[in-house]
């Protein structure tokens, strides 16, 4: 069992008892010096109910390691009745929900045509990240959020007994080193998740007919 100490004194104007934060505090202490994740990205939150015909809900399950599994997605669910987060082309998002299950997707250029639907929806439990660069791509910014490092700062502060959960400041602030910015890694990145779902894609058309 993980524990730690700290003075009256250290604990702030906002008195934070929660082991968890003080635990991820000093975990986040540790990261390698870079730019801020807050630097770097948009957090888009803007939610919208799905109408009935809508194809492709993402919800937790469909993202883990990186990978976006669209092979369970493509039917139309009618009755949905809660809003979903809008997720687009070239976004990162990442489950506050269990942070250890590393559930952390791109959505790479070009897959809402190549689903052909004009906008995707997801789960509201994903926070959804934005290049703060129009055009940029943030590709660099999944394997960073896969990272030994992070993995084990989210880990840490995760609270809320059966369903625990992160806040999205604890990204924000934390340091993203220069190697998961440099361009040639992240379009890399980028070009394999695409042709993840091209190949899931063109699979789930072999095996229906």
């Amino acid at each position: 069992m993980r524990s730690i100490t700290r003075s009256f004194y250290e604990l702030g104007a906002d008195f934070n008892l929660s082991p968890e934060h003080w635990i991820a505090t000093q975990a986040s202490s540790n990261l390698v010096a870079g730019t801020r994740l807050s630097e770097i990205v948009d957090v888009v939150s803007q939610q919208q109910t799905p109408p009935e015909n809508a194809r492709f809900v993402l919800d937790t399950g469909n993202a883990r390691e990186g990978l976006l599994d669209v092979t369970v997605l493509g039917n139309p669910v009618s009755g949905r009745t809660s809003s979903k987060k809008i997720v687009q082309d070239g976004d990162v998002i990442i489950s506050r929900l269990r942070p250890y299950l590393r559930q952390v997707a791109l959505i790479p250029e070009g897959t809402c045509e190549l689903l052909g639907v004009d906008r995707l929806y997801c789960s509201t439990e994903f926070f959804i990240f934005r290049a703060k660069k129009e055009n940029s791509n943030i590709a660099g910014i999944v394997a960073w959020l896969l990272s030994e490092p992070i993995q084990e700062m989210v880990s840490s502060a995760a609270t809320g007994g059966h369903h625990p959960r992160i806040g999205v400041d604890l990204l924000l602030n934390a340091p993203v080193e220069d190697c998961y910015l440099d361009v040639d890694f992240g379009n890399e990145i980028a070009s394999l998740l695409r042709r993840h779902i091209e190949g899931q894609r063109k699979l789930n058309v072999i095996l229906r007919h």
